[in-house]
């Protein structure tokens, strides 16, 4: 069996989601990976250079004018040498298969897939196409991966027939997420919150899988029964545009999202479909939060009996389990913070995850 496996990753973009930070943990322990980008390397640059991983970037404008560039990918084929193509996400993942389709390559693919039931009617008409495109040429690929058992379910019953499909949960650095009482204090001092509030953390874009607007409601509803009982911070991109409600705070994007964990002790997780595996779920319980989530995905298998499940994704479902949650003394809420975290630290490690994909490569090559 060779040693040291090349393989040439294919994404869209290094942005800030939850697919890119699994990408560059992998990276971290393979620096001979390499990584083609349709973009650019955007937020992880720095760190593809430092790690000195090869990159190359299409920067073209609209993700499928990437057919343009298939040649140009051959060229690094040919250059790079690798021994495996990995593609992350729907568009990648379809501009692999067609190129291995084209005989421009006939090494194995590995497909790796993010998300579980997308409910495309909210999302535009290329998307849809490239996902029904997907399907169609997923036996392309030797391998899938997928980040949730929902995923995987969900899209073998919509028609992916890959030749082996297989889940590996996402692994979250427990080193970076951690409880610090030092930017406790300080973010708590920064929003004006007393050492006595209890803080709600929602970390998501605004998407219409992420579910705002219901869970805004609801936490409207909530505020105007229960004063000043419990803050809620919303971080992710375009929440700073948002209209909220009072004691609702809101700051956008932020690149050191491990320090604001740190002054909230409620993670929240409202989504409405489409999530897989939710990084934010595990990096809030690795920092002593309370996990409350809507049964999309794999929520329920990441917080177990760590912490509270929300059965309905409207507005009245998520209040419920406002008013509910919103009983806890503080003591219980860190008892159960605590729990959360061995559960992650246990069960959702980056040495596990590096480990099942490094096995995957050994098992496509034999």
């Amino acid at each position: 069996m060779k040693n040291n496996i090349k393989v040439l990753h294919v994404i869209a973009s290094l942005g800030n989601g939850g697919a890119e930070r699994q990408l560059v943990e992998l990276l971290k322990h393979n620096r001979n990976h390499g990584v083609v980008l349709f973009t650019d390397a955007d937020v992880y640059k720095d760190s593809l250079n430092s790690m000195g991983i090869k990159y190359w970037e299409f920067n073209v404008k609209g993700k499928l004018l990437v057919f343009n560039k298939i040649f140009m990918f051959k060229r690094i084929l040919q250059e790079f040498k690798p021994d495996i193509i990995q593609a992350w996400m729907y568009n990648a993942c379809l501009f692999s298969a067609v190129c291995k389709f084209c005989s421009i390559y006939k090494l194995p693919l590995i497909w790796c897939i993010r998300c579980s039931d997308m409910i495309t009617k909210y999302y535009s008409t290329s998307l849809k196409l490239v996902i029904l495109s997907c399907r169609i040429f997923s036996k392309t690929a030797d391998k899938i991966i997928y980040n949730s058992v929902a995923g995987m379910s969900y899209h073998k019953k919509i028609g992916f027939i890959g030749h082996q499909q297989e889940v590996i949960f996402n692994g979250v650095d427990s080193s970076k997420f951690k409880f610090d009482i030092y930017y406790r204090k300080k973010l708590r001092n920064y929003f004006s919150f007393k050492s006595t509030d209890i803080v709600l953390l929602c970390v998501a874009r605004i998407d219409p899988m992420k579910n705002h607007i219901n869970f805004l409601k609801a936490y409207k509803d909530f505020q105007s029964k229960n004063k000043n009982k419990i803050k809620l911070l919303l971080i992710g991109k375009d929440t700073d545009n948002l209209s909220l409600p009072a004691n609702c705070y809101a700051i956008g994007m932020t690149n050191n999202i491990e320090q604001y964990y740190s002054l909230a002790d409620i993670i929240i997780l409202p989504s409405s479909f489409g999530e897989g595996f939710s990084n934010v779920l595990v990096e809030g319980m690795l920092s002593n939060l309370l996990p409350v989530a809507t049964d999309v995905g794999d929520a329920k298998k990441i917080i177990c009996n760590t912490g509270y499940l929300i059965e309905e994704v409207s507005s009245l479902g998520i209040g419920s389990k406002l008013e509910e949650i919103g009983c806890l003394k503080m003591q219980l809420i860190k008892s159960y913070g605590l729990k959360a975290r061995k559960r992650a630290e246990s069960m959702f490690s980056i040495r596990k995850m590096v480990r099942s994909y490094n096995s995957i490569y050994k098992k496509v090559l034999n």
